[in-house]
Formats: C-alpha cells, structure tokens, sequence
C-alpha cells in the first residue's frame, strides 16, 4: 500500500509547488510506480480512460480550426462596440461572453483565446487590464461548471460515473447560471462608478469594424454549422448512445474536411502536455485505487459524517474546494473519483437501499453534483486553483501585466465564498428537501 501513496504525494507535491512541471511529474510518478511493481502494466495502463483522452484531442482540434478563422476575436470587439465603449457594460459583456465559451468550448482553451483580445480591448479603453482578465477567470471556471466538457474535472467526473451531457446540464447548468447573475450584480455595484473612459476613447470603440477580424469568412460558416452538429451530439449522445468522445472526434474530421487545413497543422495544436499530464493522473490513481488506499479514505469520510449523505455532500462541496483553492482541482478530482465510488455503497447500505437506480439516483449523484462545484468553484479561489487561472495569468505576464497571488485572491475569495454559500442551498433543496426519501 505504501509504495502508491509515496510516490502519489511525491508527485502531487511536485505538482502543486511548481518544482516539476505537472506533466512531467505526473508521468514520471506514474511510470515510477510500474516500474517498482506498485501496480502490473496491464493493471496500471488499463485505469487511462481513452473517453477523456479522446474527448479533449477531438475539442483542441476543433477549437483550434474555429480560432484560425478569427471567429473569437471578432466575438470580442463586437461586443466592445455594442456596448458603446462603456467600460462597465463591457467588462460584464466579457464576463458572460467567457461564462457562454466555457461551456461550450472548456475554460482553458477560452482563456487562451479571450485573453490577448481583452488585453487588447482594455488597452483601447486606457483601461487597467487585471480586472478583465481575473473577472474573465472566474467566468471561466463558474461557466466551465455547468457543462460536462466545460472543465477538465467535469469530464472526469462523467467519464467515470457514466454521467451523460445532458445531465450535466440538467444539474449543474442551472446552479452555474444563478452563480454568473449573483457575481455579474456584484462586478456591476463594484465597478460602476471606478470604470471610467473618455469621451474620444468611447468614439473610437464605436467606430470599430468587427468584421475586419474574421480572416475566413466562408471557413468561420462551414465551421460553425459542424460546432453546432457537435453540440447537437453531445445533447443526443445518451439517446444515441455514442460517447462524447466519438462526437468530439467526427466533428474534428469533418471540421478538417470542411475547411481542408493541414492535418499535420491540426495535430500540432493539440496540447500533447495536457494530454500526457492525465496519462500520468490515471495511472497514479489507478495505482492507489488497485492497493487499497482510495477505499480506505472513503472509510474515513464515512467515518467522520457518521454515513449521513447530506454531511457528507456538504463534506465534499466545502473539502473539494478548500482543497482545489490550495493545488490544480484536475489531480485533486482525479483521486476522488474512486473514493466517492467506494462512499457510495457504503452510504446506500446504511440507508437501506438496494434497488440500483435508487442508489444512483438517491445517494451517487448528490455526491458526484457536490464533487464538481467543489472543485470548479474552489478553483476560482486563488491563482493556483484551476488551469484556466494559471494560463490566464501566463498571458497576461507575456503581455507585461504581472498579476499577485493576493490580488487574485482579493476577487477571487469573495466570489469562492459566496458561490459556494448558493451551491449548498442548492445541493439541499434539489437533492434532499425535493427528492423522494431525501429527506
């Protein structure tokens, strides 16, 4: 049992100190425990869940095709000038646009795209660029949670527990737009009266021609029409039964098809890191999942919340994000996978449950709901709680703004704070004061 857990907390430090970079210590610690016989190859290799692989190779590609036609820039300086140069209604426009990308899209790659062109915009304004850019953050994350491929840990968390688009959606979509209006009405009384432009600057935003950004127009159509059968995919895959990953890869093809870019172009703007980082993830929580240890922490949640499900979900909303505030909420989720699934049997024992549909729908899904707001919402707390923070910050750097851990953390609390307040009103009333036996 030792050997996976050393090695795991090895490469998790590694991970949250900067020290190694992620993927390199994630592959490492992986490949270390095989080769020390913590886990058998076969065992190891077969705990890499190719829906999530797939799933994010068939988006980046896609994702990448759409942004070479200009589409997102344009998206950006059209809002800019609807809003008529006023700072504030562009900030708030910024805020929704990214919440919007983010779930249809994943939040990483929508800072990536959003991020320069808001520099860009507040540079036009003669407005500092840091709010923009860590409000933009935080609509990454928030809007990332309502969609299974909106953030990395939603994708894990419904690879693993069979948990469809749809269902995201249906749970999750609601509580992430309640979170957007509460945080949009608090950017609006803070900023309302601290945003100000001149009159000349106003001018030249609303004299803007959006349309000089998109550099393919007949490419941003044929692309759009497949983004669009892409996401009638994801909504009708249950029903179709065809994973999200297979979805995701027919719409890379058919965007390769439609727009006839260079295939080796296309490959080269998948982000092979990201990738090999959840390479590394799976085979060291296979690792501890295979020896024990994962069970054995679901012994100790249950433990500690005396097997009540309500406890427990408020344990691992609040855990899950005091955590994924500290390190990357992607590792994090990672290992809480299988200890939600060995709390789950447990719980369901206790409450004298047997029926298999009751048990998923009564006991698993407050639980998988929980994890994902813990760890999406957690994240926005401070600098280092989410991939998207992380890239935002690396754009802005390259750009000539440095942005504090504590200057993250003075937005990025409150909101913390405040969306998890709203989840945990949430989690009760739909999953317990409403549902049948919840109780």
């Amino acid at each position: 049992m030792w050997v996976p857990i050393i090695i795991f907390l090895f490469a998790y430090v590694a991970i949250a100190s900067g020290r190694l970079h992620k993927t390199v210590a994630a592959v490492l610690g992986g490949a270390v425990l095989v080769l020390l016989g913590g886990v058998s190859p076969e065992t190891a290799y077969a705990h890499v869940d190719l829906n999530v692989i797939f799933l994010l190779i068939g988006m980046m590609i896609l994702v990448h095709l759409v942004a070479e036609t200009g589409f997102f820039q344009w998206m950006a300086v059209a809002l800019a000038k609807a809003a008529r140069g006023n700072p504030v209604k562009i900030l708030l426009s910024l805020f929704g646009a990214t919440a919007l990308l983010s779930a249809l899209l994943d939040n990483v790659t929508t800072i990536v795209l959003m991020a320069p062109v808001t520099i860009l915009i507040a540079d036009q304004l003669e407005a500092p660029p840091l709010p923009f850019l860590i409000l933009e953050a935080l609509a990454s994350n928030i809007g990332g949670t309502g969609t299974l491929i909106g953030d990395p840990p939603n994708i894990l968390i419904g690879s693993h527990a069979h948990l469809s688009f749809n269902q995201f959606l249906l749970n999750l979509g609601p509580i992430a737009l309640l979170c957007l209006v509460v945080i949009t009405v608090a950017i609006w009384l803070l900023f309302r009266r601290r945003l100000r432009v001149s009159e000349d600057v106003r001018a030249r935003i609303r004299e803007s021609d959006p349309a000089g950004a998109i550099t393919d127009r007949s490419g941003a159509v044929r692309l759009g029409v497949v983004m669009l059968l892409v996401l009638v995919g994801f909504f009708l895959h249950d029903l179709l039964k065809v994973q999200p990953s297979v979805v995701a890869l027919i719409g890379a093809m058919l965007g390769l098809i439609v727009t006839k870019k260079d295939v080796n172009e296309a490959f080269s703007a998948v982000e092979w890191p990201t990738l090999m980082f959840f390479v590394g993830l799976f085979l060291l929580v296979g690792g501890l999942e295979e020896k024990g240890v994962l069970p054995w922490v679901a012994g100790g949640i249950g433990d500690a919340t005396k097997g009540r499900l309500f406890l427990t979900a408020l344990f691992v909303l609040w855990g899950s994000a005091l955590i994924s505030a500290v390190v990357d909420n992607i590792p994090f989720v990672a290992a809480m996978i299988p200890v939600i699934g060995n709390l789950v049997p447990a719980i369901a024992a206790q409450m004298g449950l047997q029926d298999p549909s009751q048990i998923q729908h009564l006991v698993a899904e407050p639980l998988w709901w929980s994890l994902a707001l813990g760890a999406c919402l957690g994240g926005n707390a401070t600098l280092i709680g989410a991939s998207a923070n992380v890239v935002m910050s690396g754009v802005a750097e390259r750009h000539g703004h440095h942005i504090s851990f504590g200057r993250f953390a003075l937005y990025g609390v409150p909101a913390t704070f405040v969306t998890l307040l709203i989840s945990s009103v949430y989690v009760y009333i739909r999953y317990f004061a409403l549902a049948p036996g919840g109780g």
